[in-house]
């Protein structure tokens, strides 16, 4: 079998898409090699060579995920703080009728269980929650440094927003509790209002104050 590194970028990119649709479709509990494979344009013995178990795939989409959702929840065309922070906040939301979005939020939720007993998932997912908050611990250290912010410990409060934002989501998909990530964006956005904006600052018209659809 080919390591990892012995996959070709495109190969690799394909695989990953296929994984990625595959999760979004049946979850992890019930996904199989067969569900990637038909998500995946070339033959499953490609698969196969590359990948010889499920969970040694999934090890490697958690890789691919880390660096991916770190870049896509840093990215911005803005260096205003107070824009970046309201970017990060709202690709959290998944709003009514999203579904692939639900069931792939379910998959990432049962592969942190499979960390309880798994060294490798936990390692990697770890990671994966490390990247996330620092993403927003840098957004609120620049706000402060240009004076948008007040002084606060930026390291504490990316925690305690990327967790929030995790966990309202978890409570959505997991429960049926309609909106609640929206609900919690909101609910953040006063937070920045009224704790985290300095004094004299006034908030750009926010996403999330707007009517629900």
């Amino acid at each position: 079998m080919a390591t990892e590194v012995d996959v070709q970028p495109d190969t690799h990119e394909e695989i990953m898409g296929a994984t990625y649709r595959a999760l979004c479709k049946h979850g992890y509990a019930h996904l199989t090699m067969q569900d990637i494979a038909d998500e995946f344009d070339k033959s499953r013995s490609l698969l196969h060579y590359h990948y010889d178990t499920k969970e040694e795939l999934l090890l490697a989409f958690v890789d691919n995920i880390v660096g991916y959702i770190g870049d896509r929840l840093a990215e911005s065309e803005t260096e205003e703080p107070l824009e970046r922070l309201e970017e990060y906040v709202d690709r959290f939301v998944i709003e009514p009728g999203e579904e692939d979005r639900e069931t792939f939020a379910l998959a990432l939720l049962e592969l942190r269980v499979q960390a309880v007993h798994n060294e490798a998932f936990r390692e990697r997912l770890a990671t994966h929650y490390e990247t996330n908050v620092q993403t927003v611990a840098d957004i609120v250290a620049d706000g402060i440094e240009a004076g948008v912010f007040r002084e606060v410990d930026p390291d504490a409060t990316g925690e305690a927003i990327y967790t929030a934002l995790v966990g309202a989501r978890m409570y959505q998909v997991t429960l049926g509790a309609e909106r609640a990530s929206r609900r919690m964006r909101d609910r953040l956005a006063e937070f920045v209002v009224d704790d985290l904006l300095t004094d004299g600052r006034e908030p750009a018209d926010y996403a999330g104050n707007g009517p629900e659809n």
